[in-house]
């Protein structure tokens, strides 16, 4: 799985603060996984494990990241013994079981289904094996103007429109400076 990391130096604190708070230990791997990414965005990442499937937008960080937990989240799951750990793209959420016998699965709580909990995998390694990764396309990170000159180039620069730019610059501001990294724990 590919992965664009969050900043991760105060990551040590934020977990003994969760932990500590809550009176909770994550499984290894995930406070690895946190140690080393903090959670990021992972675009063009899916899963699929029996009949559960979804795209992954990226995973929760801890602290102060463009994706973080966030006190709403750790209100509502963690009575349930259950934390936040990702989301897709449609507001779905994959949650990490903290507590009991079921410690260490990883569970998809889709909302169409009242977000009840269906079982994806056993642990957090087995989910990150779940996820495949395509590499963000260099087309994505190319400037307006390079665009405009390729399409130029092919006789099209009657497409080129405002709406057109506008979508192009949403591309580049999403994608232009995100760097991908292959996951390892």
């Amino acid at each position: 799985m590919l992965i664009a990391k969050f900043e991760n130096s105060q990551v040590s604190e934020e977990l003994s603060k969760i932990e500590g708070q809550y009176q909770i230990t994550f499984p290894e791997s995930y406070r690895n996984f946190l140690y080393q990414y903090n959670g990021g965005y992972t675009p063009r990442t899916k899963f699929k494990v029996k009949k559960i499937s979804s795209n992954v937008k990226g995973f929760y960080g801890l602290g102060k990241v463009k994706l973080p937990v966030n006190q709403e989240m750790l209100e509502k799951w963690i009575p349930q013994k259950l934390f936040p750990i990702a989301c897709d793209s449609f507001g779905n959420l994959i949650l990490l079981c903290i507590a009991g016998t079921r410690y260490g699965n990883v569970y998809f709580c889709d909302h169409e289904k009242g977000m009840s909990p269906a079982l994806i995998t056993d642990s957090f390694s087995s989910f990150l094996r779940a996820c495949k990764s395509d590499w963000i396309l260099e087309a994505a990170r190319r400037s307006i103007e390079e665009r405009k000159a390729a399409l130029m180039e092919r006789g099209r620069e009657s497409v080129i429109t405002p709406a057109l730019i506008e979508i192009w610059q949403k591309e580049i501001d999403k994608y232009g400076d995100m760097i991908q990294e292959e996951v390892v724990i």
